[in-house]
């Protein structure tokens, strides 16, 4: 699958002509679509639940985690991160779906290392590529699970696809979350699932802080960088006015 671990390994993270054609069909057409949805009332009945209800794994990894997220010292992607985990964990309750709670907020504090700051001893031609390979490390020094961490690695890696397709099982609801969540947090997809209750909760703890305007300014230094990458050619299709155009403000 494009974006996948497996298809980082042999592409580095650098898109063919016939895989461009093939994710704008199959993913980017879905996401503009999803966008679309995004400005629709929010529904009142479906986050019963509040952020208390759910408490942040206190291990070591998850620990170290959140202090590579700050050492980045970007205000912006670090409420990003997680707003993204507690969107990811508002769409999982009004689906149902179980989920890994530890690999999940990892997933989400992780997947934006590579774009924020980017290391140069990295030669991956996509920033997630690079923050997937920085939680396998992270991982490895833990002695996390393989399974697990191959899971965190492929949910970062496919967050870039724009879209994800529910129905196919080869995909962890991890995988699905964090493309869903940062979606959402980054245009507005899956908003109207959200009381305006709970969104108001989520902004005030975590504000954007400019986030629209650094986002877009990340995006154009990541294009500029890796030409050929999901990211620039969501950029040349529209991605920076989506966010722009969103539903939030700064």
């Amino acid at each position: 699958m494009i974006g996948s671990r497996t298809w980082m390994n042999t592409s580095n993270g650098k898109l063919s002509f016939k895989e461009k054609t093939q994710l704008i069909k199959q993913v980017l057409i879905p996401a503009t679509l999803n966008y679309g949805k995004t400005f629709r009332k929010a529904n009142h009945d479906s986050t019963s639940f509040t952020l208390d209800s759910f408490q942040i794994p206190d291990t070591a990894i998850v620990k170290e985690a959140m202090d590579e997220l700050e050492q980045t010292a970007s205000q912006a992607i670090i409420n990003h991160s997680w707003r993204s985990y507690f969107w990811a964990i508002a769409i999982a309750h009004t689906k149902q779906w179980q989920f890994d709670q530890e690999s999940l907020v990892i997933s989400c504090l992780m997947h934006d290392l590579g774009l924020v700051n980017h290391l140069d001893q990295y030669a991956c031609q996509c920033f997630s590529f690079e923050s997937a390979l920085r939680a396998e490390t992270l991982c490895s020094k833990h002695h996390y699970p393989k399974d697990k961490m191959d899971n965190i690695s492929n949910a970062i890696c496919l967050h870039m696809n724009g879209s994800l397709n529910e129905s196919d099982h080869s995909l962890s609801k991890e995988m699905l979350l964090l493309q869903k969540a940062t979606s959402c947090d980054v245009i507005g997809t899956d908003l109207s699932l959200f009381s305006n209750s709970f969104k108001n909760k989520i902004l005030t703890q975590y504000p954007r802080v400019h986030f629209n305007s650094e986002m877009r300014k990340l995006i154009s230094i990541e294009a500029k960088r890796n030409p050929q990458s999901r990211t620039a050619l969501m950029h040349k299709l529209g991605l920076s006015s989506m966010i722009q155009m969103n539903i939030f403000k700064d």
